[in-house]
């Protein structure tokens, strides 16, 4: 980890890429689409993103937007950090100490400084998973509950090299509940729209506490869901 701005901004992003190769439906890749996940509340990410459609679905339907009487029917993934809790008292594993280089007048590394040890939280995490089907909807919860035994160890580092040291580290997450929020009524209407939330906490989210490296496209990639640009002539 090497991020210090903004705070467990690699943790958001390897949980999003989590969540966007694990969310998959075989209907929806035979369309070439795929489930949006959006690092957001919901209620930002349907408004953003209301103005942008889907291009060549009849109707145009936008991209992030909840499920209106079985109109939208692309399922859609929302999460967000809801607190992060200090955990006094832990062992910090000698190789998530980390370093930053000592530069001369011509930005030459003539050496390397150890930093403090980072601060650890137990960082907490909601999700909302909309969807028009039922099926879709259980499916995709399934698929989500089945990586907990009871924890998952999340990889946030190179896809390339997992589990080497030095390349990235593990994250333990724990699955603390699946909650149906489906609204069943008035009458059928609200049936339409299912719902899905889940609760889950990373144990361990290190923060360095000295000056290091910032990965700026790891930052745009996770807080800039919404930057639909428009081209004009």
């Amino acid at each position: 980890m090497h991020t210090t701005y903004p705070m467990f901004a690699e943790y958001h992003f390897y949980l999003k890429k989590w969540l966007e190769c694990l969310l998959t439906l075989p209907r929806i890749t035979a369309l070439g689409l795929s489930i949006p996940v959006v690092y957001s509340t919901p209620r930002r990410a349907f408004a953003m993103g209301s103005s942008e459609l889907l291009s060549g679905e009849s109707g145009g339907e936008p991209l992030y937007a909840p499920p209106n009487q079985g109109n939208n029917w692309l399922p859609i993934m929302v999460f967000h950090s809801t607190s992060f809790t200090p955990v006094l008292g832990k062992t910090i594993p000698y190789e998530h100490i980390l370093v930053k280089p000592i530069q001369d007048n011509n930005n030459e590394i003539t050496g390397w400084q150890k930093s403090k040890a980072p601060l650890v939280y137990e960082l907490s995490y909601t999700g909302t998973l909309y969807g028009a089907l039922m099926q879709d909807v259980d499916i995709l919860a399934f698929k989500i509950a089945s990586e907990f035994k009871p924890m998952m160890n999340l990889w946030c580092g190179d896809p390339l090299n997992v589990g080497v040291d030095g390349s990235g580290l593990y994250a333990q997450v724990l699955l603390e509940s699946v909650v149906d929020a489906t609204d069943y009524e008035p009458m059928d209407i609200g049936e339409r729209v299912v719902r899905k939330d889940f609760n889950w906490k990373i144990l361990e989210a290190y923060v360095p506490t000295a000056e290091a490296k910032i990965d700026e496209a790891i930052v745009r990639e996770v807080f800039t869901d919404f930057d639909f640009t428009t081209e004009t002539s």
